[in-house]
């Protein structure tokens, strides 16, 4: 039987990762851009969350966006991303059925 192991980042290790202050992060995190696995003081990402860290921080520092303009457009790519991966399924259910 398998198990599943998830990674998480604390804090410091998403920081060093994404080369962000904890500032930055904790505006990230207000935003809504990503939420920690956990509540309180002690926060923990997961490896979604931390690409959606470093896609954001792009964002911020490449095309000079602010925050709240970044956490939409986390949403929207979020939501392109989605509409591609249905659109490649039911391609593939439509050559099946084509091929039938």
């Amino acid at each position: 039987m398998k198990s599943s192991v998830s990674v998480v980042f604390q804090t410091d290790e998403v920081c060093d990762a994404t080369g962000i202050s904890v500032e930055v992060l904790t505006e990230i995190v207000e935003y809504g851009i990503v939420e920690p696995d956990s509540e309180g003081q002690f926060w923990q990402f997961d490896l979604d969350a931390l690409a959606v860290i470093k896609r954001a921080t792009r964002l911020k520092y490449d095309l000079d966006i602010d925050w709240p303009g970044i956490a939409l457009a986390i949403d929207i790519l979020g939501e392109l991303d989605s509409l591609r991966l249905e659109n490649k399924m039911l391609r593939q259910r439509l050559d099946r059925f084509l091929e039938s």
